[in-house]
């Protein structure tokens, strides 16, 4: 049964069979172990699970691909699995399954491959942030740690210029102009792969709708509609940066959207309990 469309790469349900069930378009885009969708190895990833179905008893939950356990966090608030963290240290490729104390899966998702993308010129995968400040309600965006942060597949590739609005006027009587007013525009231009997966593409021109769109750290909205080719599934977008009173981009350091989850203790290591509230547990192992 298709229920709602879930803009996202990486798609959680309670059931394998909502991911297998080919009634639902969005799964005819799904290959399996054969395509698996790609996402950057030793970073932190945040996918938030849609407020349909996700009530959960209060108890420990980790993410595993396959049969790895990875360093992962749920966040579980008013009896609802809110959103989950997690990073790979190793690059495999699996299905991601939250699972509780006992190993029961409680959540399925599409299979997923981690994967070290850096180029040979050193470029590797963008990673972005995405949060709406206004009211779509099929995710939880109300707490300020309520973000969707992950890589997606696509890389800088030098594309970049300026788009510059200019208002001339006369100058006395004479036969010569000048410049009354202009503003200009820093142009960056991405190509998304989407490997035979429209999902990727989907959830890309859903969220760059958001008001609060980050890609590696600097703020930017999205100039046009995406220009897309359905049949060699790649999507072309072109963005401008904010930029704040003073001219300079608005960024976000991302350790701001993870500190609930972790302290630092010693360079690069997590520790076990990092929180645990009345209302929520908060774990990474």
């Amino acid at each position: 049964m298709h229920q709602f469309w879930y803009h996202s790469p990486v798609r959680f349900y309670r059931t394998l069979g909502e991911l297998q069930d080919m009634t639902n378009p969005q799964n005819t885009q799904y290959f399996g172990e054969k395509n698996p969708f790609q996402l950057e190895v030793n970073e932190l990833h945040r996918y938030l699970i849609p407020n349909v179905n996700n009530e959960v008893p209060i108890d420990e939950y980790y993410v595993w691909c396959g049969d790895t356990k990875l360093i992962s966090v749920c966040e579980i608030y008013g009896g609802k699995l809110k959103y989950v963290t997690f990073k790979s240290k190793k690059e495999i490729s699996g299905r991601l399954e939250i699972k509780n104390n006992l190993g029961e899966t409680i959540f399925y998702s599409n299979c997923v491959q981690f994967v070290d993308s850096t180029d040979a010129d050193g470029r590797k995968f963008i990673k972005i942030a995405t949060k709406h400040l206004y009211n779509r309600k099929l995710f939880d965006f109300g707490s300020p740690y309520n973000w969707i942060v992950t890589t997606l597949p696509a890389y800088c590739l030098g594309m970049i210029g300026l788009d510059a609005e200019i208002s001339n006027s006369r100058t006395g009587g004479n036969n010569s102009l000048k410049v009354r007013e202009t503003y200009l525009d820093e142009i960056v231009e991405y190509q998304f792969l989407a490997g035979g997966d429209g999902n990727l593409l989907n959830f890309i021109q859903a969220h760059v709708t958001n008001n609060q769109f980050y890609i590696d750290g600097t703020q930017r909205t999205s100039l046009d509609k995406m220009d897309r080719d359905e049949f060699n599934m790649f999507g072309k977008l072109r963005f401008t940066n904010v930029k704040d009173k003073d001219g300079l981009n608005v960024t976000i350091d991302l350790e701001t959207i993870f500190e609930n989850i972790y302290t630092w203790v010693l360079a690069d290591d997590y520790k076990t309990i990092i929180s645990d509230s009345e209302n929520s547990i908060i774990k990474i192992n």
